[in-house]
């Protein structure tokens, strides 16, 4: 049923799948949006949309949700997508929401870094965990002026950095920040490693600094080093200012 309605949709829309890819990137704030073989797999039932997408083409389409989205579950849309109420997650004449869609915050790619040792630049893979999106306060993205498409939302790696992070917790990283600061977190590709440091600046030398006790300071002389982004936000807290 999904796959038809998206198909229908686009074709009535008067778009190639190409077209309703790059409309779905604008539309949704990601960079590098939707190829056409994604619609393509959406349209052969390989892979279905989630709720928030769904939602996008149906403005871009100016087609309404399949009437059976407002009616009950079905079989291509997982119950757990949906907040539920009682034993159904809908409220007859009401619009399903996504948990995490709400007004009030910005969905954040959540990724992987690929990294290679002597090769400058990064790239990404999407992280699927939890919709593939974190969703941060919009008043944060506004307060300090982020631009959403190029903050990416990642996972820290190994105990280095505790008590401030453990290991699994997801930070976002600003990518258009990649101006050195003292005493402030970044996200690193150290010899072809992604790792979260601290910046520190000691007699005009630079280190990455972990926080841990068992792992000492590293000079940034001894590999090669280079900025992905500042570490800027972890839910619940704000990752900027001096630590």
């Amino acid at each position: 049923m999904i796959a038809e309605w998206v198909r229908t949709a686009r074709k009535d829309a008067g778009l190639s799948q190409a077209d309703l890819g790059a409309k779905l990137a604008l539309e949704l704030g990601e960079e590098r949006g939707h190829t056409k073989a994604n619609i393509s797999h959406w349209e052969t039932k390989k892979h279905s949309p989630n709720l928030r997408q769904l939602m996008a083409i149906a403005k871009i389409t100016d087609h309404n949700l399949p009437p059976q989205l407002m009616q009950g579950r079905t079989p291509e849309v997982a119950p757990t997508d949906f907040e539920a109420s009682n034993d159904s997650p809908f409220i007859e004449g009401g619009m399903p929401v996504r948990i995490g869609d709400e007004p009030d915050t910005i969905p954040i790619r959540r990724v992987k870094l690929k990294l290679r040792a002597g090769i400058a630049g990064y790239e990404t893979e999407p992280e699927l965990e939890d919709g593939g999106v974190l969703h941060v306060p919009r008043r944060i993205i506004e307060k300090n002026n982020f631009v959403p498409h190029l903050l990416l939302a990642v996972t820290v790696k190994g105990c280095s950095m505790e008590p401030l992070l453990f290991e699994d917790d997801v930070v976002v990283v600003n990518t258009a920040d990649r101006k050195p600061a003292d005493r402030e977190l970044f996200a690193v590709n150290f010899n072809g490693e992604a790792c979260v440091k601290q910046l520190w600046k000691d007699g005009g030398h630079w280190f990455l600094r972990s926080f841990h006790p068992k792992h000492g300071p590293v000079s940034v002389r001894s590999g090669q080093c280079e900025i992905v982004g500042r570490v800027v936000y972890q839910p619940g807290r704000e990752l900027t200012g001096r630590l």
